[in-house]
């Protein structure tokens, strides 16, 4: 009988080819490279811009409202701390798609009980508005702990809801979707770009915890990226 060759995993092409992008992943490159502060500054840098810039760049082809202020604190969350629970998919998804439904709900409440308040009106600054703005505020808040996916920047979706600017569907859509992008993002840049055991959804407590600052957790002087050095030096 003829022996046949077989040939071992390591060898394949495909195994090959893994194991190339692993190595141009920011996990593998921050343990090799001489400087790894600035590669870690440049990964930081590169994912928010990126991420930020390819969202206005698809609001500006497809003429559709995707940019609003909240998404700049998001993503400084989702790529500073991306280990931390305010910055998985399902904290970062839901509170903002909650605040947008909270807002909404506090401003149609005062339009229906005070319609002479003229808060239709985005201009219009009055009594009728700040309650409207503190209940806003407030129950996303609220809503937000009892539902378990708190992520601050949502309270400001909330106030840009109950302040009358997403005033057709056409606004909330772009939204939503622009929320949805970013979430998208986070998980390409962190999980397949950096490497990380980030949460395609819900993050895991114990890996919270065992990320320290990269999950917002402060240990003594370590900055960010001195605990993420340790962390990955204990990977070795």
């Amino acid at each position: 009988m003829r022996e046949t060759k077989t040939t071992a995993p390591q060898q394949s092409p495909l195994f090959r080819l893994i194991a190339f992008f692993s190595r141009l992943q920011f996990s593998y490159l921050y343990k090799n490279v001489h400087n790894p502060r600035v590669l870690a500054l440049f990964f930081v840098f590169l994912s928010g811009s990126t991420a930020l810039g390819t969202i206005a760049l698809a609001a500006y082809l497809i003429n559709l409202p995707l940019l609003f202020p909240p998404l700049g604190p998001s993503a400084f969350i989702l790529f500073h701390t991306p280990m931390s629970a305010a910055a998985s998919p399902k904290n970062f998804i839901l509170s903002h798609s909650l605040a947008v439904v909270v807002g909404l709900w506090s401003l149609y409440l005062f339009l229906i009980l005070f319609p002479e308040a003229g808060l239709a009106d985005v201009t219009v600054m009055n009594w009728y508005r700040i309650f409207a703005v503190a209940l806003a505020t407030g129950l996303t808040s609220s809503v937000m702990i009892v539902v378990k996916c708190a992520h601050p920047p949502a309270a400001a979706t909330a106030l840009i809801a109950v302040m009358g600017y997403l005033d057709d569907p056409y606004k909330i859509g772009g939204i939503v979707i622009a929320v949805v992008l970013l979430a998208c993002e986070g998980i390409f840049f962190n999980r397949i770009l950096g490497g990380l055991p980030y949460p395609v959804w819900r993050a895991d407590p114990k890996v919270v915890q065992q990320y320290g600052v990269l999950a917002g957790i402060p240990k003594g002087d370590e900055s960010y990226w001195e605990q993420l050095a340790k962390k990955l030096y204990q990977q070795r």
